[in-house]
């Protein structure tokens, strides 16, 4: 028996969780061993494509031109142990995430603890191999397999998720700070109200009024576009740009204006 005590499942569990198909590679340079995996895999209880090496190096030979679900790996080989397979196996850009199971013929608490660590997902040795053992490894190794790679894709995403809002809120910032340095320059501006002519002190606030019409269009039109996309893509990113062009930099001033107060923008709140 394995030193490894296991809370075993229900065959109702194992149904469950069980793929609906599998590509296994089984590594031993036993051709009996090979055999007898080759019928153990045959009562999985789900569809499986097999292949087979007995070596490392044909295990590098089959890595290279298959994708394998799952690795049944002997640990004693010609060519070197299990453990060193299995930095082949993470090494390989299309393989690195396949489940792995060390199949021994000898028990050994200290091997088993290190292909534990090493990221295989189960130790078995061929005196308990059966079709409960192996069935219930399968399916457990497959689905922490699935697992590490839907929290791999998810780390990816989120990566990609923050690199594109921090793009996306550089080019907001581009386009707001000269709007607010505009306004900055032209309250300023405000100062002398008293000592310049009405005309030019109407003048002087729709200039303030223009600014702060652009800068709500470009918020209303952010705004807009959070609504049509909840997550700000590269395509959002290049859309602030659009932004500016469709909002025009300042405020023409009409000749002969009426000296009338244009009502400001911040009368009423815009819908």
């Amino acid at each position: 028996m394995s030193l490894f005590s296991h809370v075993e499942p229900t065959a109702q569990q194992l149904a469950g969780a069980a793929p609906t198909f599998a590509s296994i590679l089984i590594v031993d340079d036993q051709r009996f061993d090979r055999t007898r995996l080759k019928k153990l895999c045959g009562t999985l209880g789900f569809n499986t494509h097999l292949d087979e090496a007995d070596s490392l190096q044909a295990m590098h030979d089959r890595l290279s031109k298959e994708r394998f679900d799952l690795i049944l790996l002997d640990y004693h080989l010609t060519d070197g142990t299990g453990l060193q397979g299995v930095d082949a196996i993470r090494a390989d850009p299309v393989n690195k995430g396949a489940a792995i199971i060390m199949i021994t013929g000898t028990e050994n608490s200290d091997v088993a603890l290190q292909a534990l660590t090493m990221g295989f997902s189960d130790y078995l040795t061929k005196d308990e191999l059966s079709e409960e053992t192996l069935q219930r490894a399968a399916i457990t190794a497959l689905q922490k397999a699935q697992l590490t790679r839907g929290m791999a894709r998810k780390s990816t995403k989120e990566v990609q998720m923050h690199d594109t809002l921090r793009s996306f809120s550089r080019e907001c910032a581009k386009d707001i700070k000269p709007i607010v340095s505009r306004m900055m320059r032209q309250m300023r501006e405000l100062r002398e109200i008293d000592q310049i002519s009405p005309e030019d002190a109407v003048q002087r606030v729709e200039r303030v009024e223009g600014s702060l019409r652009r800068l709500w269009n470009f918020l209303e039109d952010l705004d807009e576009l959070g609504a049509q996309s909840p997550s700000p893509t590269v395509s959002g990113v290049r859309s602030t740009n659009d932004i500016q062009l469709r909002v025009p930099s300042h405020q023409p001033v009409k000749a002969n204006k009426k000296l009338v107060r244009t009502p400001s923008v911040f009368r009423r709140r815009p819908d």
